[in-house]
């Protein structure tokens, strides 16, 4: 019932520190090292040199005594907290690098691996957290997932894949639940008395996500190794390596097709049969529930009236008669060790129930601890051990269940801090005075960014993080409503776009509008009337105040400085300035489908000069220039990309008169603005991560050098002229100070583009924000910062390109 560890586990370790030690003393890069760290499951965090180890546990499974002790592992090399992942695994945050090996050595003694916890790998499997409970399952697939992830982990081709595969057992064939959007979703069936999976390949979330296809309805249990090898390979051989936003198995769909795509497949398993192990389940059988000298204490007194609200929302009763099931609500999956209240409670409560065996404890999909064959004898003693130091314990399920990933306060993908989100929805939702037992049911989802860490797409409401923008950037989100999980699956269809400020009344309002409704589900009513009440609700929150009449939504939630994206990863920063530059084409898209039906002249005026408007403003980012009015929009744009031939010369007089005449009749030169949409949606399309255009001829303008401009060479010795500031190293420079995130880290990040491999640039950069946020960026590209120090009320930065 556990996974076994991979043979070359320790010497994957050894290797680990050796590189680790090379990467401090400088003697590799950070490229080389994290293209060993990651798929060890060790990621940095959004703070520098701060690392998370991510521990691979199938299902959730884990021992009670495993726990205690991985408590113990991570308290003694200095971490500070423990958090449960929506993929059923468990971090190690805020660890130091140089105390990584002792914690892998430390879990390998304990039976637990961080190895595959990321990267492009087989991720962690996950199991139905019922499975092996339920009345209506057709079997427990977990035996399947623990035997399928020893197999997997211990081959070294599970290491070199395009990108990461993720797989995932469903125990009930009508609910078939997280099968549905992973890389390969097993559901447990039986015909004519053997057991046996329907297979779907091909889901998942992130970018152009999608629900799996069918590959078989069903395939006998001894081919569940060969299914898995034939995929992999499939994946292996098919998948896309040149370009990881490509790369994961449904674009394999996308490329060839349904029908091409899973005959492929199918060829792959057929040869895979005749070269893999057949599956045997274990004949060894291993009691879970163990007898036990359990007694319940005599004339305890409880509080009778809040022990059976408890045990009404978290207590579901087993297949097996005479015990129970217990939710633990772990508020955002987070557990903080440096809480002794709470980690001495949560002691007593794993040592209270190793008493029944070592398959009492798992982690769940939203981020809980389920306790499993709990003797019903025993539940009051387990109610008085939560209620110690479990707050919230009698709230309704709902307010427990919330998803959140970790966003972006150590997540360097994140854009939202969705953790602070979630805390206000919760706070929203139990002052609002709604019957929310009847919404226990109901999930609520959300991811910091596009990613799907918080699996927004397989929630009645879903969230995912996005940069919006009026006259300045703003913490927003995309909405996605009303997945099905059923035997039909369907991922939650996006239906526009929200402030984070707003997104607490907006559930609120949403959900009294459902509990009025008297529809039967939440789903239901999603897919029907619900969907225009939302769509209505999201219309009326669009209109965001001005930074002068508000400045609470350009805030996020929690967040005690103005909201930027600078500061996230490498290309994911990158992305994060792509949100920006979609605010206009979405714009654009928009004006260009309403133009279709509009007939009021002044009104296709209006849309028209505004394609003109977005079409000028929509990559004004990628030059590193920020527009202070609107007459700046068109000006640089012309500066920008006309004078250097980006954009041809004949619309500089549409440009123009869009700038000086508002009301000028642009219907008789709707063609031309038009063809402007189409030639910079055409440069966006030609666009890489490094912000530059490719096949697209530019010139110098004449007044490039303009007055403005402080970016120079520098040969060495010479000093620079500007505020006789001291000689500068041999390279390129850049004064930006005065220049606001995230626009200093794109003018850098111009500026490397047009720099060769080894050559040096120096920045200036402004205390506070910028200084914290653009280096780290910077490195994350793979650049070397070879100093960073200050001067009087500014920095200076030396960095030398990868």
């Amino acid at each position: 019932m556990y996974y076994k560890l991979p043979e070359t586990l320790g010497d994957d370790i050894v290797r680990f520190a050796s590189l680790a030690n090379d990467y401090t003393q400088k003697r590799v890069a950070a490229v080389q090292f994290k293209a060993f760290r990651v798929p060890m499951g060790i990621y940095e965090q959004r703070q520098d040199d701060v690392y998370m180890s991510r521990v691979r546990t199938t299902g959730g499974v884990i021992r009670p005594k495993q726990f205690s002790e991985l408590i113990e592992i991570a308290g003694r090399y200095g971490s500070d907290l423990l958090h449960i992942t929506t993929r059923q695994e468990i971090q190690i945050q805020n660890l130091q690098l140089d105390r990584i090996e002792a914690v892998m050595h430390d879990l390998k003694k304990i039976g637990l691996s961080t190895k595959g916890g990321g990267g492009n790998t087989v991720r962690n499997i996950m199991v139905s957290e019922y499975s092996g409970l339920s009345a209506d399952e057709q079997f427990d697939t977990t035996p399947y997932a623990m035997a399928l992830t020893s197999k997997l982990i211990a081959e070294a081709d599970s290491y070199l894949l395009p990108r990461k595969m993720k797989i995932s057992f469903s125990s009930d064939d009508r609910q078939i639940g997280y099968a549905a959007i992973n890389d390969v979703g097993f559901i447990a069936k039986i015909r004519d008395g053997e057991r046996g999976f329907q297979v779907y390949v091909g889901g998942g979330g992130g970018s152009k996500p999608s629900v799996g296809w069918l590959l078989f309805d069903f395939v006998p249990e001894g081919d569940l190794y060969a299914v898995a090898e034939a995929l992999k390979k499939f994946f292996s051989e098919h998948g896309n390596r040149k370009n990881k936003n490509k790369a994961r198995l449904r674009f394999v769909f996308y490329k060839s097709g349904e029908e091409e795509t899973l005959r492929l497949i199918k060829e792959y398993y057929r040869e895979a049969k005749k070269e893999t192990p057949v599956f045997v389940p274990s004949q060894e059988t291993e009691n879970e529930r163990p007898e036990h000298a359990y007694k319940p204490a005599g004339n305890v007194s409880l509080d009778e009236e809040t022990y059976h609200l408890w045990k009404k929302r978290y207590v579901t009763g087993q297949k097996q008669e005479g015990y129970s099931t217990v939710l633990v609500p772990v508020l955002l999956g987070n557990i903080p060790l440096n809480d002794r209240k709470k980690i001495e409670g949560l002691r007593k409560l794993l040592t209270f129930t190793d008493q029944f065996g070592e398959h009492t404890i798992r982690f769940t999909t939203s981020q809980n601890i389920r306790l499993r064959n709990i003797p019903d004898i025993a539940l009051p003693e387990i109610y008085r051990i939560l209620k110690a130091f479990v707050p919230d314990l009698h709230a309704p399920v709902l307010i427990n269940n919330i998803i959140s990933c970790t966003g972006a306060d150590t997540c360097r993908l994140g854009i939202g801090l969705s953790k602070e989100l979630a805390t206000a929805v919760r706070r929203e939702l139990l002052r609002s005075g709604l019957n929310l037992d009847r919404l226990s049911e109901a999930r609520i989802h959300i991811s910091g960014c596009p990613n799907s860490c918080g699996q927004q797409h397989w929630a009645d409401i879903g969230f995912s993080g996005k940069i919006l923008r009026n006259d300045r950037v703003y913490p927003g989100y995309q909405v996605h409503l009303a997945a099905r999980r059923d035997t039909s699956p369907a991922l939650a269809e996006p239906v526009g776009n929200i402030s984070a400020r707003d997104i607490p009344a907006f559930i609120r309002r949403l959900l009294e509008a459902y509990l009025n409704s008297g529809a039967q589900s939440l789903a239901s009513y999603l897919e029907a009337e619900g969907r225009n009440v939302a769509l209505a609700l999201i219309d009326e929150y669009g209109d965001i105040p001005s930074f002068a009449e508000d400045k609470n939504y350009y805030f996020d939630w929690g967040a005690e400085t103005l909201f930027s994206v600078v500061g996230r990863g490498a290309a994911e920063c990158s992305a994060g300035l792509f949100d920006m530059i979609e605010v206009d084409l979405g714009i654009i898209n928009t004006n260009k489908a309403a133009l279709k039906d509009e007939s009021d002249i002044a009104a296709r005026n209006n849309l028209l000069y505004h394609i003109i408007f977005s079409s000028s403003r929509m990559l004004l980012v990628t030059r590193g220039a920020e527009p202070k009015t609107t007459d700046d929009v068109f000006n640089l744009f012309i500066k920008n990309f006309i004078e250097y031939g980006f954009v041809e010369e004949h619309f500089r007089e549409i440009i123009s008169i869009a700038r000086d005449e508002k009301d000028y009749d642009f219907i008789a030169r709707e063609n031309e603005i038009y063809a402007l949409a189409d030639r910079v949606a055409g440069l966006y399309n030609s666009m890489d991560d490094s912000l530059q255009f490719k096949n697209i001829p530019a010139k110098q303008p004449a007044d490039a050098a303009d007055a403005n401009e402080k970016d120079v060479n520098v040969p060495a010795g010479d000093k620079k002229e500007a505020e006789g500031v001291q000689e500068a190293p041999v390279g390129k420079f850049k004064d930006l100070r005065g220049v606001a995130c995230p626009m200093n880290f794109v003018q850098t990040k111009i500026q490397l583009a047009a720099m060769k491999s080894g050559e040096k640039l120096e920045i200036w950069l402004d205390d506070g924000q910028p200084i914290n946020n653009v280096p780290g960026s910077v490195r994350n590209e793979g650049h070397e910062i070879l100093e960073q120090k200050q001067n009087g009320d500014y920095w200076i930065v030396v960095i030398k390109k990868k």
